[in-house]
C-alpha cells in the first residue's frame, strides 16, 4: 500500500496561491460574462442622450434621485415612447419609440465580432480564454445591437434638447423668492401696497 506524500509548507502555499488565482480569474470571468450585454446595451442606448444632458447645467444641478428619474425616462422613452416621469427629461418628445435600424452597427457590435473571431481562431490555435472571450463577444453583439436599434440617429436629431426640468425651475424660483423675502425683512422693507393712507401707517 502506497502512502501519499505529505505536502510541505512551500507546496501548500503554492497550491493555495494557484487556487486563489484561479478563483479571482473565475470571478472576473463570471462578472464579464454577466455584465457584457447590459453594459453594451445601456452605453449604446444612452450615449447621445448624455451628450446633450452633460452639456446642461440644469442636469448637473439635479440630485441623485433626479438623475435616476432621467435614466428611467431614457429607458422607457426610447423603447416605448412614454416616459415614467413627466417632469424630467424626455428623450422621445413625439411620443414614439426611437427606431434606428442603422444603429445596430456600432462600436459594441464591432468589438463583439472581433471577440467572436478570436474565439473561433483561438479554438483552432488553442489560444488562452478563447471560449470565454467568444461567449462575451456574443453578448456584446446582442447588447450593442439592441441598444443601437433604439438610440437616436444623432445627438442633435431625435433627442429632445429639453434638459431643463420643471421641478428644478420651480425649486430655483422658490429659493430665490425665499431669499428675497428674508432680505426684505432684514432691511425692514415695507412694500408700497402695504401703506395705509387712512392712518398714515405702514400697518393696516
Amino acid at each position: 500500500m502506497v502512502k501519499s506524500k505529505k505536502m510541505t509548507k512551500k507546496q501548500k502555499a503554492a497550491a493555495a496561491a494557484r487556487k486563489s488565482k484561479g478563483s479571482v480569474k473565475n470571478m472576473v470571468r463570471r462578472a464579464a460574462d454577466t455584465l457584457a450585454a447590459p453594459v453594451a446595451f445601456w452605453s449604446q442606448l444612452t450615449q447621445k442622450d448624455y451628450e446633450v444632458l452633460n452639456a446642461s447645467p440644469q442636469y448637473h444641478a439635479l440630485d441623485y434621485l433626479g438623475k435616476l428619474k432621467v435614466a428611467a425616462n431614457i429607458l422607457t422613452g426610447s423603447l416605448t415612447g412614454k416616459v415614467a416621469f413627466s417632469d424630467q427629461y424626455n428623450p422621445s418628445p413625439d411620443g414614439n419609440p426611437r427606431i434606428n435600424p442603422a444603429g445596430v452597427i456600432n462600436k459594441w457590435t464591432g468589438i463583439g465580432i472581433a471577440a467572436k473571431i478570436y474565439g473561433k481562431v483561438g479554438k483552432a490555435m488553442k489560444l488562452p480564454e478563447q471560449a470565454a472571450i467568444g461567449r462575451i463577444g456574443s453578448k456584446l453583439i446582442f447588447g450593442g445591437a439592441v441598444g443601437g436599434f433604439f438610440d437616436p440617429p444623432s445627438a442633435q436629431g431625435r433627442v429632445s434638447t429639453y434638459a431643463v426640468t420643471p421641478n428644478v425651475m420651480v425649486q430655483n424660483r422658490a429659493t430665490t423668492s425665499r431669499s428675497y423675502g428674508v432680505s426684505r425683512r432684514n432691511r425692514g422693507f415695507v412694500p408700497l401696497d402695504s401703506f395705509d393712507y387712512s392712518t398714515g401707517s405702514a400697518f393696516r
